[in-house]
């Protein structure tokens, strides 16, 4: 069998040298290059092989990286860390992803819930099939899937180079065919504006936003798009499916025949060990992220999210971000709740574990609602119709007041105290008024585009009626 280089790891070696160690004859192997500049260096060979030796399994040949780099910033520099420095990559996945120990969530149930309120109509959680505890809570559901290819560096360590972007791009482009209709657009050339409504609208994320040098986002095109692909993120390729209401099932489906595609497009990093090989350690092995949005505005209100988001973290192993995902805060009472692990689990059992998560909270949030109608109902309900009479009667709204004044609109639909039936109407109204109704009016002042948000908003929810 051939030996290796002592000093490179790489080429074949056709030097030998014998040295003498604390008593003991060592053999070290080199290739005539490596030879050669560790004479010109002034250095003696076997010393540089000592310290190659020595960083075996704590450095990546391929990168650069280290396991002091691992551990600092918590990333991996390319797919061949995984292989180079399996302990480190091991120890990374087992810190970051962990086990978590079944907790009783009856003793939150008990704080929350005091007695069944059922008076007008309104329906208290045990009475609730489970669609109803979903249907007016669970805004969208979305799988998303990271994926990289084979022997480029991680987007953080990856250089501006136009062909690479290029290959990205034609890659996932391909893959879509058959799929969706798909476009694709380079963060470069992106104006302001658009960039801020595809972080609205969660096509891409703030730090693609701000990947001016490589980035790039392909999105399905028509009427209601579900499809997008977001290229040199944190990851190559982070795939995602997002779809309206409590349906993880069908955009894992749908995400699931694109990302096949993919795998045949473009040589997609693997590893037997640890799966899909991702630049941080918390998406190793499946790299999938399923999500639920919720709306649950009882719990901040009767004092309870704090303790129902840790408790269902604990219990169910769940990660909890903000409305734009992670690094965001909570806004408008939307929370994303997704799975916490990636590694040692397969994917239709982790969008179960979501989607049981999932009704469970909406469970929780229904009893925080009877507590809330039978403690502080005419405060409630006033604020309900107050809200809702500004948005009939405004004559200019900006998107943050729109955004405040729905969420006491969005709870008296859930009370059906409102003309309004859906709450699907008014989530598409946040769609068609927020960030995207900017860009869509660009042309116009903010003045303008206030009263502009306005009427649209008066007629949507006169036709909701």
């Amino acid at each position: 069998m051939q030996k290796l280089c002592d000093i490179c790891q790489s080429r074949e070696a056709t030097l030998f040298d014998r040295v003498v160690e604390n008593g003991e004859a060592k053999e070290y192997a080199y290739c005539e290059a490596c030879y050669q500049s560790a004479l010109k260096s002034g250095r003696h060979p076997h010393e540089e092989a000592c310290k190659s030796i020595a960083r075996i399994g704590f450095e990546c040949r391929s990168c650069g990286y280290t396991a002091k780099d691992v551990e600092n910033s918590l990333y991996f520099g390319c797919p061949d860390c995984y292989r180079q420095m399996r302990a480190v990559a091991q120890n990374a996945v087992s810190r970051t992803q962990g086990h978590y120990a079944a907790a009783d969530v009856s003793s939150f149930d008990k704080r929350v819930a005091d007695t069944p309120l059922n008076e007008d109509g309104f329906k208290c959680a045990d009475e609730c099939t489970v669609d109803e505890l979903v249907r007016d809570n669970v805004v969208s559901s979305r799988v998303r899937l990271a994926r990289n290819v084979e022997g480029l560096r991680f987007p953080r360590a990856l250089s501006g180079d136009p062909r690479t972007l290029e290959r990205l791009i034609s890659g996932a482009m391909k893959a879509a065919k058959g799929v969706f209709d798909a476009r694709a657009m380079i963060v470069a050339e992106l104006p302001e504006l658009t960039k801020k409504a595809l972080i609205e609208l969660h096509y891409i994320s703030l730090p693609l936003a701000n990947n001016t040098v490589n980035g790039a986002v392909i999105v399905e095109r028509g009427d209601n798009p579900q499809m997008s692909v977001m290229i040199n993120e944190e990851d190559h390729l982070r795939e995602q499916c997002v779809v309206d209401g409590h349906s993880l099932d069908e955009a894992y489906e749908r995400i699931h025949k694109y990302d096949l595609n993919v795998l045949r497009e473009l040589p997609i990093a693997y590893d037997r060990q640890f799966g899909f090989l991702t630049a941080c350690p918390t998406n190793a092995g499946t790299g999938m992220r399923a999500s639920e949005m919720l709306f649950l505005p009882a719990l901040r209100r009767a004092g309870a999210i704090d303790d129902a988001l840790k408790t269902f973290k604990n219990y169910y192993g769940l990660t909890v971000r903000g409305y734009f995902g992670e690094g965001s805060d909570a806004a408008y009472d939307m929370y994303q709740i997704s799975n916490s692990r990636t590694f040692g689990v397969d994917e239709r059992s982790t969008a179960e574990q979501v989607r049981q998560a999932v009704v469970r909270m909406c469970y929780c949030e229904r009893i925080a609602l009877e507590k809330l109608v039978r403690e502080q109902k005419t405060k409630l309900i006033d604020g309900v119709f107050r809200s809702y009479g500004v948005l009939t009667g405004a004559y200019s709204l900006t998107a943050t007041e729109l955004m405040k004044l729905l969420v006491d609109v969005k709870i008296g639909v859930i009370l059906g105290v409102l003309p309004v039936k859906s709450i699907a109407v008014l989530n598409k109204t946040i769609e068609k008024c927020a960030s995207s109704f900017d860009v869509i009016n660009d042309g116009l002042c903010d003045d303008e585009r206030n009263k502009a948000r306005a009427r649209i908003v008066r007629s949507m929810l006169t036709e909701a009626q």
